[in-house]
């Protein structure tokens, strides 16, 4: 293997990425853009819920309950109904999400010691946003009914809530670092991807076979680039999180480069197996696309992943975001020890031999 000629190919391959304006401006402002926005505009908080209120009772404790939910900063003022058909329609017009209902007698059941129940109706069509309403609400339930027992009986358990890792439970510190992953992985197999088939389109790709360099020497050269911008561009993600938006950075950022160099190779390496089996820079972009949104299915992020069913958990034992997004986060929020990480490097390492290895294959079977 000769270290002069891959750095030719590497040098070239930099010039074609980063040697005219459009494609400087597609690897530096895309990326910087859907960081920004994606930390400022999505959240699986929800917040201004509209609401209303069916109170049959009037009653002083059922006045207090709304008026708990109405001062939580996630409520908009209630919408009062007076009539039980009023209520279909607001929930059927989607003027509120919910609906809470008290019955004549919640109240004076309450004063008398006895149980009152409080009926929650929620618009299913919103699933998710429902959820997480009704979970608010039941908050302040939960904390009503604590407050209740308080002052009927002097001694009561105590409760020390505590959350480790995010103890305010910012949303950002669990998005960002995730973020930074899939970012990542999309800009890194999308690039690497695009190499050998822009090469075939201009038809500057046979010529690089049979040059001097050995199939394992182009494909290690076209590899290096993308792991180049994968770390330049992690490195600015990184300070974006932590300087603008306050994400900590608790552990090792030896541990994180490190990690980030491997995940780069297996990104890269498997973007170089799907840029090896395309005609066509369309065909690599279709077939980034189609690793891209599955991938980040398989990680973990949007659903636990002891959620998905065995096989799904086993495949996605090859999916190198996954085991990417366990050590970025433990490297912002857990300072996580090398030794804890050391599985899931090795498994980026795995990936990132195999899907090489493969891209090599291929170019050798082109060669041949």
């Amino acid at each position: 293997m000769s270290p002069g000629r891959m750095a030719t190919i590497v040098r070239k391959e930099l010039l074609v990425l980063i040697g005219n304006k459009q494609s400087r401006i597609m690897l530096i402002v895309p990326p910087l853009m859907q960081l920004v926005l994606f930390a400022w505009a999505a959240t699986m908080e929800v917040r201004n819920v509209e609401f209303a209120v069916y109170n049959q009772d009037n009653g002083r404790w059922s006045r207090e309950l709304v008026q708990r939910v109405r001062g939580s900063p996630y409520f908009r003022p209630p919408l009062r109904l007076e009539q039980l058909e009023e209520m279909q329609k607001a929930l059927d017009s989607q003027r509120v999400l919910l609906v809470l209902a008290f019955a004549a007698d919640f109240s004076a059941a309450l004063e008398r010691g006895d149980s009152a129940s409080l009926q929650i109706i929620l618009d299913g069509r919103k699933s998710n946003s429902a959820q997480i309403a009704n979970n608010y609400v039941q908050q302040i339930v939960q904390k009503f009914n604590a407050e209740r027992v308080a002052a009927l009986s002097p001694v009561v358990p105590g409760v020390d809530l505590r959350f480790w890792f995010n103890p305010n439970m910012e949303f950002q510190w669990f998005f960002l670092p995730n973020l930074i992953g899939i970012l990542s992985f999309a800009l890194g197999i999308i690039v690497t991807a695009l190499t050998v088939a822009r090469e075939r389109e201009m038809g500057t790709f046979d010529q690089l076979l049979v040059s001097p360099a050995t199939p394992g020497e182009i494909a290690l050269a076209k590899l290096l680039p993308g792991c180049l911008i994968g770390l330049a561009h992690g490195t600015v993600f990184v300070l974006l999180s932590h300087f603008c938006f306050g994400v900590p950075v608790a552990g090792s950022l030896f541990l994180l480069y490190g990690s980030m160099l491997i995940f780069s190779m297996a990104v890269c390496g498997l973007g170089l197996m799907i840029s090896s089996m395309c005609a066509t820079q369309q065909q690599a972009f279709l077939g980034a696309f189609a690793g891209v949104v599955p991938c980040t299915l398989l990680s973990g992020f949007l659903t636990p992943l002891d959620n998905m069913p065995v096989f799904l958990q086993h495949l996605s034992q090859i999916n190198p975001l996954r085991h990417f997004l366990g050590i970025i986060q433990g490297v912002f929020l857990k300072d996580i020890s090398l030794a804890a990480a050391a599985v899931n490097c090795l498994k980026l390492g795995l990936i990132a031999l195999v899907s090489v290895s493969v891209a090599v294959w291929f170019f050798r079977q082109r060669r041949g």
